[in-house]
């Protein structure tokens, strides 16, 4: 149905696609231009199935939010970006599994977001990503692969969705291209939406140190920390506990709707404080907040 819609909204779009990145549009025109103009059609687009080996390896790329355009995918091929030098894509909504080192190695930018219609991210998918620090997985992804997310980050979003993540699936490190060595790279930051802990393997934050955190709902740090594979977090942080004191409670209203009047903070410190989880603090915030507080 999202694919439909998409399709839908592009009825009146010109029939060629605008490239921001001309050697994108110069590799999709070599590629799949069938009808030799010159352009890319969203026609010509639609009906690619496979992204194959064009990008792999290129070091002339960097942007291409074009790729919604090509709604015959179904997955982002395994290596397809593979050491490139791609700094952003987006997603169509017709892809459904992102594929093995389809992005390892590439230039992928410091914020990665993965729509809910992907449901499976396979192994090794953005490993040893430097510029890697904030992963946000979108409502919809369910299954994420051994060594997928391997980079310096420092925030990871998690659907309610998820129902499974491999071993050693975060990787907080990236790999020095001189020296082979391994390289932390500051705190981790795992924000989690569900209240029942997901079924991940015991190892998959095998790289989670003692002064990483994990962010949970309302009222569920027992239950995350009674399951093994959630239980090796330095710090247990729930979502509205906004001063960080391990109690969700009036101070923290306080300084929610001080936050809201215009009271300095990290960005941090609003994902904590977001209650609802729209990305903004407003009133909304302050009523979920208020509930919370007259049911405990």
């Amino acid at each position: 149905m999202a694919a439909l819609a998409f399709i839908s909204s592009l009825a009146t779009a010109a029939d060629n696609i605008t490239f921001e990145d001309e050697n994108v549009k110069a590799l999709c025109v070599a590629n799949w231009d069938s009808d030799h103009d010159g352009e890319l059609s969203l026609e010509e687009a639609s009906a690619v199935k496979t992204l194959g080996k064009v990008f792999r390896e290129k070091k002339t790329i960097a942007t291409f939010d074009e790729l919604q355009y090509f709604l015959g995918l179904t997955a982002i091929d395994d290596y397809a970006f593979y050491k490139s030098t791609i700094q952003r894509v987006t997603f169509p909504p017709t892809v459904t599994a992102i594929g093995e080192y389809a992005f390892s190695g590439s230039s992928i930018g410091s914020e990665l977001r993965v729509p809910g219609t992907v449901k499976d991210i396979k192994r090794y998918a953005f490993y040893n990503c430097k510029q890697l620090n904030t992963v946000l997985l979108g409502e919809g992804v369910e299954t994420v692969g051994y060594h997928s997310l391997s980079g310096p980050i420092r925030l990871l979003s998690l659907p309610e969705s998820l129902t499974f993540m491999s071993s050693y699936v975060i990787d907080p490190y990236t790999s020095s291209s001189s020296s082979g060595m391994f390289m932390p790279e500051g705190d981790l930051f795992v924000f989690t939406k569900s209240a029942v802990p997901a079924a991940i393997n015991d190892y998959a934050f095998f790289y989670v140190f003692a002064d990483c955190h994990l962010i949970v709902p309302f009222g569920c740090t027992a239950a995350y920390k009674s399951v093994w594979a959630w239980s090796q977090f330095g710090e247990y942080i729930e979502v509205g506990d906004v001063n960080r004191d391990g109690r969700v409670d009036v101070a923290d209203l306080t300084l929610l709707i001080a936050y809201i009047g215009g009271r300095e903070h990290t960005d941090m410190d609003a994902r904590i404080a977001d209650v609802n989880g729209d990305g903004v603090l407003d009133g909304e915030d302050v009523s979920q907040l208020c509930q919370y507080l007259l049911g405990s």
